[in-house]
Formats: C-alpha cells, sequence, structure tokens
C-alpha cells in the first residue's frame, strides 16, 4: 500500500472518531408531539407525613428504608444508568449514533418515574397493614373492656340467687358470658399477633421494632383529610417517556402512543373517581356506626342499672351488653374502613412521592434476592 494511500485512511478514520465523539455530545433528539401529564409534579411531603398519625409516618418511613423491592428497583434502576453509560462510552455506540435516532427526554426517565409510582404502592400497602394492625388492638381492647362488667353481673346472679331473688337461669347465663368473654379475648390476641406478622411482613420490621412503634393503642386512628390533592401520578409520566421512546425507536406510532396515554389517564380518573365514591360512602358508614354505638351504650347503663334494681331480667341485660360490644367493634371496624379509603384515594392519586424518590441512593450492591437484569 502506498504511503499517501495510508494516510488518506487513517485521515478518514480519524474524522469518523471525531464525528463519533460529536454525536456523543450532541445527540439528535426527538421529542414525540404527546400530551402532557397534568399536575404531575411531586408533593413536597408524602401523604403519610401529612395524615395526622405520627405512628403511621414512622412505621411507612422505616418500612420503606428497608423495603427489599425498593432497594431492588433501586439498583437496576442505576445499573440500567451504568449499562447506558457504558454503551455511550463504547466506540460501537457512538458508531450507532451517527446512524440512529437517540432520544433525550427532559426531567427524570421513564424508570426513575417508575421507582417512584412503586414507592406510593409499597407505601399503601404498608398503611394497610398497619391500620389492620390498629383494628385488632381496638377489638381486643373493647374485649378486654367487657371482662370486669360481665364477670360482675354474674356475681351479682349468683348472691340473688342465693336469696331467692332469680332463677339459676340468670347465674348459668353469668357463666356463660363470662366464658364467652374468654374465648372472645383469646381470639383477639391471636389476630393481633397475625396482623403484627403481617405488618412485620410488609415493613421487614421485626415484631419487637413494630411493638415498640405501636404501643398499646387501643383506638383506630382518624386520619385527615389532604385538601387540594391533585393527582401527581409517577406512573402516567412513566408510561409517558416508555411510550415516546417506542415511537422514537419505530415500536409503536404516535396514534398508538397516544391512544395508550389517553387510555391510563382514563383509568386513573376512573380509579380516582371510585375512591372519592367510596371514601363518601366510608365516611357515611361511621356516622351510622357512631350514632348505633351511642345508642348501645345508653342501653346497656339502663340494663344495668334496672337489672340491680330488680326491674329487668338478666336475659336483659345478657343482650344488652352482648350488642354493645358488637357495636364498639362495628364502630372501630368502620373508622378502620374510612382511613383504608383515605389511602386508597391517595394512593390513586399518586401523592406518595416527592423529587427524591426519582434519584434514590445507589446500593452498593445488589440487595440479597434482587434478581439481575438481563
Amino acid at each position: 500500500m502506498k504511503p499517501s494511500n495510508l494516510a488518506g485512511r487513517v485521515t478518514a478514520l480519524a474524522l469518523a472518531f471525531s464525528c463519533a465523539a460529536c454525536a456523543v455530545s450532541t445527540p439528535r433528539v426527538v421529542e414525540p408531539d404527546l400530551p402532557p401529564v397534568e399536575s404531575a409534579q411531586a408533593d413536597a411531603a408524602p401523604w403519610w407525613t401529612a395524615a395526622g398519625d405520627p405512628v403511621l409516618a414512622q412505621v411507612v418511613a422505616q418500612g420503606l428504608a428497608h423495603d427489599p423491592v425498593l432497594a431492588c428497583s433501586a439498583w437496576h434502576l442505576h445499573d440500567d444508568a451504568a449499562r447506558a453509560d457504558a454503551r455511550r462510552r463504547h466506540l460501537g455506540g457512538r458508531l450507532a449514533g451517527l446512524l440512529s435516532k437517540e432520544r433525550v427526554a427532559d426531567g427524570p426517565p421513564a424508570g426513575a418515574y417508575a421507582h417512584a409510582a412503586l414507592v406510593n404502592t409499597r407505601a399503601a400497602a404498608m398503611a394497610e397493614a398497619y391500620l389492620a394492625v390498629r383494628l385488632a388492638q381496638a377489638r381486643l381492647a373493647a374485649r378486654r373492656a367487657a371482662v370486669a362488667p360481665w364477670q360482675d353481673n354474674a356475681e351479682i346472679a349468683r348472691f340473688r340467687r342465693e336469696a331467692g331473688l332469680v332463677s339459676a337461669i340468670d347465674g348459668a347465663l353469668g357463666g356463660v358470658m363470662v366464658d364467652l368473654d374468654a374465648d372472645a379475648v383469646t381470639q383477639a390476641q391471636t389476630e393481633l399477633s397475625q396482623a403484627l406478622a403481617r405488618l412485620a411482613q410488609e415493613t421487614g420490621l421485626s415484631a419487637e421494632a413494630l411493638l415498640a412503634l405501636l404501643g398499646d393503642g387501643a383506638a383506630v386512628p382518624a386520619l385527615a383529610d389532604i385538601p387540594d390533592a391533585a393527582p401527581r401520578r409517577a406512573a402516567l409520566l412513566a408510561l409517558r417517556q416508555q411510550q415516546g421512546q417506542a415511537v422514537v425507536q419505530g415500536k409503536a406510532s404516535l396514534d398508538e402512543a397516544r391512544a395508550a396515554l389517553a387510555s391510563a389517564t382514563a383509568a386513573g380518573a376512573e380509579e380516582i373517581d371510585s375512591a372519592t365514591k367510596a371514601l363518601a360512602a366510608a365516611q357515611a358508614l361511621v356516622a351510622a356506626s357512631a350514632r348505633t354505638l351511642a345508642q348501645a351504650d345508653r342501653t346497656v347503663r339502663d340494663a344495668r342499672a334496672g337489672y340491680r334494681a330488680g326491674t329487668e331480667t338478666f336475659a336483659t341485660l345478657y343482650v344488652a351488653e352482648a350488642s354493645a360490644l358488637a357495636a364498639a367493634e362495628a364502630d372501630a371496624a368502620a373508622r378502620s374502613g374510612l382511613a383504608r379509603a383515605h389511602v386508597r384515594l391517595w394512593a390513586a392519586q399518586g401523592l406518595g412521592w416527592t423529587s427524591a424518590d426519582l434519584a434514590p441512593a445507589a446500593p452498593g450492591e445488589a440487595p440479597p434476592r434482587c434478581p439481575a437484569q438481563p
């Protein structure tokens, strides 16, 4: 080969390298004309910190920090970014940039928004498990509170029978009430243990740590409304990025991408509407259960006074006290349903993420049981 030809080839190859470098620093940007996602900015603070229950906020925050699903998501997010950076740095990637379109979207990539949406989903699951524990605690407290009156009733029935004022039926009914009460308390303790186990599984926290946070709380928390909560659905932003990339890569047409985004937007709006109606129904149920509980408390007070005065039968007192306990448990269940309805609405609105969730800390290594992406 002549020296002049060799020099020419070297010069051409150098120019190719130079052009490839230019392609990497200033890639061609293709931005499909997809509609924006309205009200999709991150919140200053997630919903569980604004819900009015500091224990809920602690449980969710600690659970998210220990959650293996989120750890895997963060690891994959950083691994994907490292792979993409390596491809851009590779000579083949540089030359490919000359021949193909590369989309540089405004804002975080789809994976970052998907991670933020996952934070919202995981927080809602933890809150559901937390509220189940609070309901189990309330049931246990109600059943324990019934122990002393029923034991007292049984003693009164025994004294009155010995005095010849009532038949043996009263004493028998009193014994039945005490036995049923003991069984009910045992069942409530079992339900609480099961609820705690589920919460431990959801949060990754130990039962001991959870008990230290929760204490012996006997009331279902009344979560506060979050006013003017416009939707902030990170999942829609992730979908918009994904569909835009699919259009650029020729995997979908612009019409198909718009249709997919419109469908997801409509589905999200329908979910919010359904959750809003469920919240209104839960609020009405709580109001009704509170009235029922108040009436049951008045009835049982009158029945106790009447029985001790000898104007009411033990059967009347038996029914009144059983009804009062049932009303107390139903009221706790209604208040738990209201709290869960709040969580459902906030999750549907996508309020459980902040800008910090778009850039999670990079794990030092792949978390245990976290499969590597191909």
